[in-house]
């Protein structure tokens, strides 16, 4: 099936479930179904291959998108390790950019829709951010937007979101906690309760959201990963997106870059 591609480069494992379930949950996507879909041209360029006598790291984990689909469109959100991200995107050795740029020349441009990169203010501004990869990215993409929440329509549609709201300092655990207060208000409240009881430790900012956030999700997934917990429990849900306006201003934020 031709589908529309687009590319959304994320942070962290954590950040790439909680967009896949935006876009599965409020978004109507579709997980790949790699039994009976064959994956899209464009997304071969990003299949990792396992070869620990290359790269002496037996115990890398293989990086695969996660890929989600409609039947005119295909999502691939990759995952661009946290503060390597820039050097993963542009870098000589790991270069997803050219991977895709090399992908490209085989294939027919117009299938490569849209290029976003979602990720965390954390300790600065999301206009710092947003600027810094406007000014890495010109060599690719010349009109990368510098504002945060901006899509810039073209061929391809370019977007850089800011968690978690594109105007304040904090990470995805900061937008999760929003989104635990309303799926969860017992469960939040006992969680802050028990991480407050460890006055010794020296947290660092926005330790005790991902703390807290940790807790609630081995109570409802007991011995499973966040990830888990983002895809499968209710922090993104309508009632969530209904109630916080950084969840709808990121499925808006979305809706432009793929247009739908």
């Amino acid at each position: 099936m031709d589908r529309r591609c687009v590319l959304i480069i994320v942070e962290g494992n954590h950040d790439q479930a909680f967009v896949a379930k935006v876009f599965r949950k409020l978004l109507d996507f579709s997980s790949w179904n790699q039994e009976t879909e064959s994956l899209e041209p464009l997304w071969q360029a990003l299949v990792p291959s396992y070869n620990p006598k290359k790269t002496k790291k037996y115990y890398t984990r293989l990086n695969m998108p996660t890929i989600v689909n409609t039947n005119y469109l295909s999502i691939a959100i990759y995952v661009g390790e946290g503060s390597n991200l820039l050097e993963n995107l542009i870098g000589e050795n790991t270069s997803v950019l050219q991977n895709i740029s090399d992908a490209l020349s085989n294939l027919n441009p117009d299938a490569f829709s849209g290029f976003g990169i979602i990720l965390d203010a954390d300790k600065k501004t999301p206009d710092e951010i947003a600027k810094k990869y406007c000014k890495k990215l010109k060599e690719y993409f010349p009109n990368f937007p510098n504002q945060p929440g901006t899509v810039v329509k073209g061929s391809p549609n370019l977007g850089i979101y800011i968690l978690p709201n594109n105007s304040d300092q904090g990470v995805l655990d900061t937008l999760l906690c929003e989104c635990g207060e309303i799926a969860y208000p017992i469960h939040m409240q006992r969680a802050k309760d028990y991480i407050n009881q460890f006055s010794e430790i020296k947290w660092k900012r926005f330790d005790k959201d991902k703390a807290t956030i940790a807790t609630v999700a081995s109570v409802l997934k007991p011995g499973k990963t966040n990830n888990t917990s983002i895809s499968d429990n209710e922090w993104v849900s309508n009632d969530t997106a209904q109630q916080i306006p950084a969840i709808q201003s990121l499925v808006d934020f979305l809706r432009n870059l793929i247009e739908i």
